[in-house]
């Protein structure tokens, strides 16, 4: 007997609710931010340059309210041609409470092998970080990164210009990563477990919409020597920020309990997919948000 598409679609509706409701809940403590340079209204040139930065946290064991952030920097741009760039600099934000203090404060930060040593905020010529030596940052100032507002933290390579500015070439190539290290700590009672510092994170980052002033993103890249669709060379660089989803649990490490994981990828990926028709449907007439 053939079951009309509308029962079946009723059916499995009612077989994901009943799983969701048996199963227990899904502690997510990784996700990815996707910066697409091509979806109007998320950059400054439209070039096409893209990238990905991959959160995932930690609880510190001993601590009650300390955590590790490792954090990964990828450029997934091509490696050359049109809408190729070196990605040299990344800058994000912390969240915060509603008296507009900080709910989760960045400690210290270590480059690693990364190269991204230079911070800014209490210079503008930035403060050099050795590699494998954590810097400090909880006495930061914001750092400048015009044309979106000041962000909490921002690390470059090599540049000596601030994180807004400078022409240096020095960068992760199209298709390479790399991977940087912070310790936070949470401020908020409410903090107690790592996925629910990864939540903070994550609503912070997924806020931006193409269409809102750039004084509203929450995390940004800056790409040099870029090559524009014609290819030729954006002498500006390029400026995106980028919208947060969470990591299907199979393609990176989680602190999962069981659950019914292919019911959670696909609701994951659909909302992923329905911000990303916003914004292409949010195209203005000259390609790109006027700033």
């Amino acid at each position: 007997m053939r079951v009309p598409a509308t029962t079946l679609l009723l059916l499995l509706g009612g077989l994901a609710g009943s799983l969701a409701l048996e199963a227990p809940a899904l502690a997510r403590t990784s996700f990815d931010v996707i910066f697409d340079s091509g979806i109007a209204g998320t950059s400054f040139y439209n070039t096409g340059v893209k990238g990905k930065m991959s959160f995932d946290f930690r609880k510190d064991p001993g601590n009650g309210n300390t955590y590790t952030l490792d954090l990964g920097v990828t450029n997934t741009s091509p490696a050359s041609g049109a809408s190729s760039g070196t990605l040299v600099g990344f800058a994000f934000n912390e969240p915060l409470l509603g008296n507009g203090s900080e709910a989760i404060s960045l400690l210290s930060y270590n480059p690693l092998s990364s190269g991204y040593g230079r911070v800014f905020g209490n210079s503008n010529r930035g403060i050099r970080v050795n590699p494998q030596e954590s810097l400090d940052i909880s006495n930061l100032r914001t750092a400048p990164y015009a044309p979106f507002s000041n962000f909490d933290f921002c690390a470059r390579m090599s540049s000596r210009s601030g994180c807004h500015g400078g022409s240096g070439s020095t960068g992760i190539t199209g298709g390479s990563s790399v991977k940087v290290q912070f310790s936070l700590k949470s401020n908020d009672a409410s903090i107690s477990t790592a996925d629910q510092v990864a939540e903070r994170f994550y609503g912070l980052f997924n806020s931006f919409e193409p269409g809102d002033r750039w004084s509203k993103a929450q995390i940004a890249l800056r790409f040099q020597n870029v090559k524009k669709a014609n290819g030729k060379t954006e002498s500006g660089g390029e400026k995106v920020t980028g919208a947060a989803f969470w990591r299907i649990p199979n393609e990176g490490p989680t602190n999962e309990v069981p659950g019914p994981l292919p019911i959670l990828g696909a609701a994951a990926t659909f909302g992923w997919s329905r911000k990303i028709r916003r914004r292409i449907q949010a195209v203005t007439p000259e390609g790109r948000l006027t700033p």
